[in-house]
């Protein structure tokens, strides 16, 4: 139980420290992933018009002094100065919204109960949050996002409710909170995840800040606002004009579609909006989602079945061209066991402290030949339209070889020899070349010139035209190279986040560069509700 005198000695602190500041401060309770999240949430606020700051624990006495909100992301078990701190915060009428934590000390200052850790009993067991209006003026009414785990909580009687509850995949109420409401401010069950429906995620964050202080926010200000950026854009979208023979890919990072369970609707939407081709993420060296005898058959293949086969049922006779995604010099998705297995193989490379990572060697033989037997099954047992090769390239912060780049040509050259045309062989790349050709071994300007593949992605991930537009004078310097390179959009990547106007924008400058088309990261809510409806209506 926190002392008195420590509550006391750090609302002194706030007095002392109290200066004018940011309204909202985003807690961020260690540097890597949980910041990560921090920061989408300011992202989300700033289009909101809302100032927030992001700062860690340990420097958040400064950000609380003057915040009327703050929001602690990854205070699983925090310390007893921090409740102490987030408790003077509450006291001297501070809104606090406190996302997935099981620590006691923290669910009683917000007067909930938590009931402890749960993994999701069944796929897409919590994919939606539906919320009670009445409880925050201006919320939405719901929230895509597919959680696989939670911090159970429930209301404490008399001091807290229910504001939103999960839904599974099919619309059926699980019984499970999202979101609890009290006095002293918000909890979530889980966190937000930069997966989709970012435009609703940042309307409730705007609108529990509003709730606070409506200076900040108010729901007729939202509204004025979105009903002009929709007409606005609307009428860029309807001034675009398709280009014949364009390619239109997108990737499918989940492997499962946009609707696990119904590729059908998946191909539906996607044929709607005139996408031609799918790089689906079906296999990796230490994961399938098809039904494999060389690699390890994928949790997601034992609960959903195989995807490949269910994605090229859906896709028959649509015109979408089918590519199986395959990650290559990377162990993503394996389980432990086989992670395991793949040490004690001597197959993962160590960063250069000597710490084992998750990538695995280009220049083992054995390596090389798994990925090249999972190409191998595939086009026997599957009648895709292509092989798309990505993490083909050396882990950037591993030592490497004197002739690293040549390890990685000699297996994009190996693959070609085993990828049967018609059928294509695309590689994912970095963009910067050719500095990629140091950092990673991938000399992808040598595989067109070498007529390797038939096209290559590179990843060109940014916000910044400026940079976007470096990016394509280089794929452009060799207009026979331009015509086989499709620009990887980064709507929602890790470095960047696009709207609609801004992928327009993008696909433009790839027009005037001459290049092949685009491929779009990534196929998810995001895409389907915010990007797609607006390059249907006359881009593609």
């Amino acid at each position: 139980m926190l002392s008195r005198i420590l509550i006391a000695a750090v609302s002194l602190a706030f007095a002392l420290a109290a200066e004018a500041g940011p309204k909202v401060a985003i807690l961020a309770h260690e540097p890597g992933y949980y910041t990560s999240l921090a920061n989408h949430a300011a992202r989300w606020l700033k289009g909101e018009g809302i100032d927030s700051c992001v700062v860690a624990p340990s420097a958040m006495v400064q950000p609380l002094s003057s915040a009327k909100v703050a929001f602690a992301i990854g205070f699983v078990e925090p310390t007893q100065t921090e409740v102490a701190q987030l408790t003077a915060f509450v006291k001297r009428g501070g809104k606090l919204v406190v996302f997935y934590t099981a620590s006691p000390a923290l669910a009683n200052l917000m007067g909930v109960k938590v009931l402890g850790y749960k993994t999701a009993p069944y796929p897409g067991a919590w994919s939606r949050m539906d919320f009670d209006t009445s409880a925050l003026k201006g919320c939405p009414r719901s929230i895509l996002q597919t959680s696989t785990v939670l911090q159970c909580a429930v209301p404490v009687k008399g001091r807290s409710w229910t504001m939103a509850n999960w839904l599974d995949r099919s619309g059926k109420v699980t019984g499970d909170a999202a979101w609890i409401k009290s006095d002293a401010g918000y909890w979530m069950t889980h966190v937000f995840l930069a997966d989709g429906d970012e435009a609703c995620k940042a309307q409730l964050l705007a609108a529990i800040c509003g709730s606070v202080d409506p200076s900040l926010w108010n729901e007729a200000m939202f509204a004025a606002r979105e009903r002009a950026r929709t007409e606005a854009l609307k009428a860029l979208a309807l001034r675009q004009a398709p280009r014949k023979g364009e390619i239109h890919a997108v990737w499918d990072h989940s492997g499962c579609g946009l609707y696990p369970g119904n590729w059908k609707r998946t191909i539906a939407l996607l044929k709607e909006s005139h996408v031609t081709d799918v790089f689906v993420n079906v296999a990796g060296a230490g994961f399938a989602h098809y039904t494999s005898s060389v690699l390890p058959r994928s949790k997601t293949f034992s609960q959903e079945g195989d995807q490949l086969a269910q994605c090229l049922a859906a896709a028959r006779g649509s015109g979408i061209r089918i590519h199986a995604w395959i990650l290559c010099f990377t162990a993503t998705r394996a389980t432990p066991d086989v992670m395991e297995d793949f040490r004690r193989k001597g197959w993962r490379l160590t960063d250069r402290g000597g710490k084992l990572t998750e990538y695995l060697n280009p220049s083992n033989a054995s390596v090389r030949a798994r990925i090249i037997a999972a190409i191998d099954e595939i086009q026997s047992k599957y009648k895709v339209d292509g092989i798309h090769l990505d993490f083909v390239r050396w882990y950037e912060r591993s030592e490497k070889p004197k002739g690293a780049a040549d390890v990685i040509t000699r297996f994009v050259a190996e693959a070609r020899g085993h990828v049967r045309r018609p059928c294509w062989l695309t590689t994912a790349v970095l963009g910067k070349y050719p500095s990629c050709v140091a950092s990673v071994g991938q000399d992808w300007e040598s595989w067109l010139a070498g007529n390797l593949v038939d096209y290559v992605v590179p990843m060109d991930y940014t916000e910044s035209s400026t940079q976007f537009e470096s990016f394509l004078k280089q794929h452009s310097s060799v207009k026979s190279h331009a015509r086989r390179t499709i620009a990887g959009i980064g709507v929602t990547a890790n470095e960047s986040r696009l709207d609609a106007r801004s992928v327009i924008e993008q696909i433009n400058a790839s027009r005037r560069h001459g290049l092949a088309g685009n491929a779009l990261f990534d196929l998810d809510v995001t895409l389907e509700k915010q990007i797609l409806p607006y390059l249907r209506m006359g881009m593609w």
